[in-house]
């Protein structure tokens, strides 16, 4: 009776977490799914080791071992460690935490990438990053089992720092791309979306953000003797706050005075603004770009200081493709997600570096709740949202989001058609 008993409860836990057999799923597809379930233990670990790490960006030595490990255990030819080529200045970016782990399936058939991040905020992993790292895991080795039967290829790109200037667009420039039909990504969030719509950002680049020497005295004996570098900074973001008044709604300024001088009784001949700036579009990025310039240059002229600085690469918007974001929502509804808990139209809010990948590869991401139905959802970048994300529910939906990441990219990249009118798509929307 024990051993009848011991039995029901391993098979009892065996199902609370695998997929139910979904008619619309095809033996293939079924069986890319039980692969994920086959591994949900070792899916659970990494999510958990990862959020215990908690590491911030270019940092994340032992989550990119972890990860890497996990990948070489699987099958695929791992790069650890890539050198990422900045697109606007142009020189090389050593990424010891950035890998590239690839597994070729049977010859011909489409290219899928898999985005994972693993970087930590200083409170831990408020965004959620172990999550995406364990849905990046999921989505391969669910797309893995397929091709192992049907030709295709899947990669799974680790990107990290993406809390901090990123590195996706680093690696597009290095041409890590290259050859990738379609990529696929996933962020937890406060419910189920798919569609990928950042703002664009940039920012000065950050081995000096926007600095303004000037010449130091004696701000009591001889200031007419000095010219105040801390004056320019404040002329500069009071015309960035004139500025506000005379742009699109859309547009975001945001900056803090890192260093106003050294003494109070001293013109400071060093003062620096880290300062950021925010648009719905590329576009209208470059025009708000080209204002502050001007601002700068004011600043340097009414006190008599010079700006140092360069603007760092900016962040693209993505190129939409909204038939590819619905085809994910409905293909998620096979999964046990109803449709219409699936939000469209959403407005940018926040900038990460996928929209680097998106403006120039058809992307989607699955974008999922990790908190119960009918709780009020943590603010992201908070204590809270990092207390949650390592909870069992939350990795339970990462999952979730890597079968549906899986299923998106098996549908649709085995399907040549398909797979045509989404990059027709793309490029009827893209636009330098």
């Amino acid at each position: 009776m024990k051993k009848l008993i011991s039995l029901i409860l391993i098979v009892v836990t065996a199902l609370s977490f695998a997929t139910p057999a979904f008619a619309a799923l095809t033996p293939e597809e079924q069986e890319m799914m039980d692969a994920i379930d086959s591994h949900h233990d070792e899916l659970h670990e990494i999510a958990t080791k990862i959020w215990e790490l908690k590491e911030v960006g270019w940092q994340e030595v032992e989550s990119s071992k972890l990860l890497a490990a996990e990948f070489e255990a699987l099958g695929f030819d791992v790069e650890l460690g890539l050198t990422g080529k900045h697109p606007t200045l142009g020189h090389d970016i050593d990424m010891p935490t950035a890998f590239k782990a690839t597994y070729k399936g049977l010859e011909g058939g489409p290219t899928i990438g898999i985005l994972l991040e693993y970087d930590a905020l200083p409170n831990g992993h408020s965004c959620g990053h172990n999550l995406i790292a364990t849905s990046g895991v999921a989505a391969a080795i669910a797309l893995q089992e397929a091709f192992k039967k049907t030709p295709g290829t899947v990669i799974a790109y680790g990107t990290p720092a993406e809390e901090l200037e990123g590195s996706k667009h680093f690696m597009v420039e290095a041409g890590y791309f290259d050859g990738v039909d379609l990529v696929l990504g996933s962020h937890s969030g406060d419910f189920w979306n798919t569609e990928v719509n950042g703002k664009a950002i940039v920012w000065p680049t950050h081995d000096n953000w926007l600095t303004f020497k000037g010449k130091a005295s004696h701000a009591s004996a001889a200031p007419e003797k000095g010219r105040s570098a801390l004056d320019a900074v404040m002329l500069t973001a009071m015309a960035l706050e004139f500025t506000r008044e005379h742009m699109p709604e859309t547009n975001r300024i945001h900056y803090i005075i890192s260093n106003g001088g050294a003494a109070s009784n001293v013109v400071p001949d060093t003062a620096t603004l880290n300062l950021e700036i925010r648009a719905n579009e590329t576009s209208e990025l470059n025009n708000l770009r080209k204002r502050v310039d001007d601002i700068i240059k004011g600043a340097e002229l009414m006190t008599g200081t010079t700006a140092v600085y360069q603007w760092d690469a900016a962040w693209n918007t993505a190129t939409q493709v909204p038939s590819l974001y619905q085809k994910m929502a409905e293909y998620s509804v096979d999964l046990g997600v109803p449709y219409e808990k699936f939000v469209f139209g959403t407005k940018p809010s926040a900038s990460s570096d996928l929209g680097c990948v998106a403006y120039v590869i058809p992307t989607a991401e699955i974008k999922y709740p990790i908190h119960h139905e009918g709780e009020q959802p943590p603010a992201g970048h908070s204590d809270e949202k990092a207390a949650i994300t390592g909870t069992e529910y939350a990795i339970d939906q990462s999952i979730l989001a890597g079968k549906i990441m899986a299923l998106t990219g098996f549908r649709i990249g085995t399907n040549p058609e398909e797979l045509a009118k989404i990059k027709a798509e793309f490029a009827e929307n893209y636009s330098e």
